[in-house]
């Protein structure tokens, strides 16, 4: 089986993991749909992971700034 990649946003994976919840499907593809429903799920999670990562990096990055601003603000006093 061959893998590739396309680039979607967020809001094209989760429609499309929506798209598949109410599909009639026959029984030899519900494997298959499973699978795939199983794989934008994971990519989602992923994706919650990873923007939850980045929003925590910038808050430490402000706490760290937060500080030294202070620090400078009192001295010029």
């Amino acid at each position: 089986m061959n893998i590739f990649s396309i680039d979607l946003s967020i809001n094209e994976i989760t429609f499309l993991r929506q798209a598949l919840e109410p599909i009639s499907i026959q029984g030899r593809d519900a494997k298959f749909v499973a699978s795939l429903q199983l794989k934008l799920e994971h990519e989602l999670d992923e994706i919650q992971k990873m923007l939850q990562e980045e929003e925590q990096k910038k808050l430490d990055s402000l706490q760290e700034l937060l500080p030294e601003e202070n620090i400078k603000l009192t001295r010029k006093k």
